[in-house]
């Protein structure tokens, strides 16, 4: 009988207030509902349009810069809209958390999640830290930095969990500190005992280092769901990859893809406003 496996074998800045990139930010962040997102409605007088927040599980956040650094001051919210309304009504609690002000709404971000627990777990691994917007500049050997870093091959890919200096050829990725080395070692080791059984891996490392795997089957769907999942943030709940895979480490891959999402956006609001600051 065809197995399910087999079956399925064949995702603090404050915006200046000149908005004249309000085109791209309006497609960046606010079309695509997977994407961190900008409460620019707010602050453009020349549009009579209201900004509908969405209904759902996520994140509302500020970013605060101090020098070359930035952190994220955030909430996990059961109802991005709601949060927003109580915002909008001068809720100072909701206020003192994002530091902010009744003049600053228009400085915050939201970003959709699955579940109220994906929200928590994003905001326990980024928010209430300071991180360098030029990581790469500054690390060194006694200082390997913050981020996990990604490097594509012929016949697979690598992720240095710590040190961003790669021996291999190609364009690195930085993925930003998307988890905890120990448990990643962990739940990774589970995964690719379990894929061994349908991807013909042909050399896998994994410890607290790096993880790196190799397949003779480099267009094989496991792989590629892998390298979407790292480069993009993107993993569907269908995907080969998930299944038969035990819930924990189907749960991790998930919320490793959600946090890997969050940055990339992440990611793009810093470059954005340094472009306007400078």
């Amino acid at each position: 009988m065809m197995s399910e496996f087999d079956f399925l074998t064949q995702e603090t800045v404050r915006l200046t207030e000149n908005l004249d990139d309000t085109e791209f930010e309006r497609e960046f962040f606010l079309s695509n509902t997977d994407q961190v997102s900008s409460n620019i409605e707010a602050n453009s007088n020349e549009s009579e349009e209201v900004f509908e927040y969405p209904e759902t599980t996520g994140l509302i956040f500020n970013i605060l810069w101090a020098g070359n650094t930035v952190s994220v001051r955030g909430i996990p919210v059961h109802n991005i809209a709601e949060g927003f309304d109580r915002l909008q009504v001068g809720d100072t609690e909701l206020m003192r958390k994002l530091r902010i002000n009744e003049d600053q709404l228009d400085t915050l971000f939201y970003f959709e999640c699955d579940y109220f627990e994906q929200a928590q777990m994003i905001a326990e691994q980024l928010f209430l830290k300071r991180f360098p917007v030029e990581e790469d500049l500054i690390c060194n050997i006694s200082d390997p930095g913050f981020s996990w870093w990604y490097i594509k091959s012929e016949s697979g890919f690598r992720v240095n969990f710590k040190n961003h200096k790669l021996k291999e050829d190609g364009d690195r990725i930085k993925l930003g500190p998307i988890g905890d080395v120990v448990v990643a070692a962990k739940r990774l080791d589970r995964i690719i005992r379990h894929i061994e059984e349908f991807l013909p891996v042909e050399k896998v490392v994994i410890n607290d280092k790096y993880f790196s795997l190799d397949t003779t089957d480099y267009s094989h769907p496991i792989i590629k769901e892998l390298i979407e999942l790292f480069e993009d943030g993107k993993l569907s709940e269908d995907a080969v990859l998930l299944c038969e895979l035990g819930f924990t480490e189907k749960l991790y891959l998930l919320e490793l893809a959600a946090i890997r999402r969050f940055w990339i956006g992440l990611e793009e609001i810093i470059d954005r406003t340094k472009e306007k600051i400078q």
